[in-house]
């Protein structure tokens, strides 16, 4: 997102005006959150929020900028509540857990013959979201849940999760999972010789799980919205921007560095379309003519309309082979 900011800047900003990046965080805590929000509507002073991360902490956060009427955009969560209930001034960039996991678990059960479909879910609102896309699909086709089982966030332990999960003899094995639960699950279930199908929703397809993981993760299917950038197999457009991040903060550039530089990039070009005189509303405006774009990760066409407040709904599944995320079908629908 810095990045992002920087090179805006640099360039003349937008209509004239500099963009000015304010940081400050949740700690993955709902409290935080809050007095975050709070301290940046009162203090800084904030005009947008854009990209707030994590579904609990967005989920309390969220109201408090709507309350003012200012736009909460393209937030770092796959919850349906990042669209619903219509609200002017809200924006969705990533299509919902609830979708990945309907396209994912659909093509788990038509292309490799899962017949015996179970989940494993953080007990909140984040982990239904991915257990509610589950069961939906499952009913349209006329197929029931073998078994369920919740974690509390923060969680290490996921042993009689998997031995439940195992004893209801299930050939695949649904996740509400982020990074460190999606590695933790499927340890144990490694560490006592099951070698069941796991399916991640998008939390989890990320290049830390991989790395993390090691053998343990291997064939982990993931949902996916925007490729993670290998240097060596990306676009040279792609290729030039992780030098660039490497130069600047002599770090590898990752997906999440992909999705802040799309979030700041899509606010940008959100503002351009305002016009001059910028203010709320007419950043909805702006906002409101985003119709099929594309990045240059290799992302879904993203659109927004008067009545759209979801920019994309299509997926693909990703897997885990050799220690990095390869993607394994093209643009799913359920």
């Amino acid at each position: 997102m810095q990045l992002a900011v920087e090179e805006i800047n640099a360039k003349g900003g937008i209509h004239g005006r500099q963009i000015k990046l304010v940081v400050e965080d949740s700690g993955y805590d709902p409290k935080k959150a809050v007095l975050a929000t709070q301290k940046m509507l009162t203090r800084d002073e904030i005009f947008i929020m854009a990209g707030s991360m994590g579904t609990p902490t967005v989920l309390a956060s969220m109201p408090l900028v709507l309350r003012k009427r200012l736009p909460h955009v393209f937030p770092l969560t796959a919850a349906q509540q990042m669209y619903e209930p219509f609200n002017k001034y809200k924006f969705a960039m990533v299509p919902p857990y609830y979708h990945g996991m309907r396209s994912g678990t659909k093509w788990m059960v038509k292309e490799k013959g899962k017949k015996r479909v179970c989940i494993l879910y953080q007990d909140d609102e984040f982990g239904l979201n991915s257990y509610r896309g589950v069961v939906d699909q499952l009913k349209e086709m006329n197929m029931e849940l073998v078994a369920e089982t919740t974690y509390k966030r923060g969680a290490t332990d996921y042993s009689s999760q998997i031995a439940r999960l195992q004893a209801a003899n299930c050939d695949l094995i649904t996740l509400g999972t982020i990074i460190r639960e999606t590695v933790g699950a499927m340890a144990e279930a490694r560490k006592i010789g099951w070698d069941v199908d796991f399916l991640v929703c998008q939390a989890g397809y990320a290049p830390e799980v991989a790395m993390l993981g090691k053998g343990v993760v291997e064939g982990l299917y993931g949902v996916a919205f925007t490729p993670i950038p290998y240097y060596d197999t990306t676009n040279n457009e792609v290729k030039a921007w992780m030098d660039r991040y490497k130069a600047a903060y002599d770090a590898d550039a990752n997906i999440q560095a992909a999705t802040g530089y799309q979030v700041i990039m899509l606010t940008a070009l959100t503002m351009q379309n305002a016009g001059r005189d910028l203010d709320a509303d007419s950043f909805v405006k702006g906002a409101e003519q985003i119709r099929g774009y594309k990045d240059m990760f290799g992302s879904p066409p993203l659109s927004f309309g008067p009545d759209r407040r979801l920019a994309a709904e299509k997926t693909f599944l990703g897997q885990v082979q050799n220690g990095r995320w390869v993607t394994v079908t093209g643009i799913l629908d359920f």
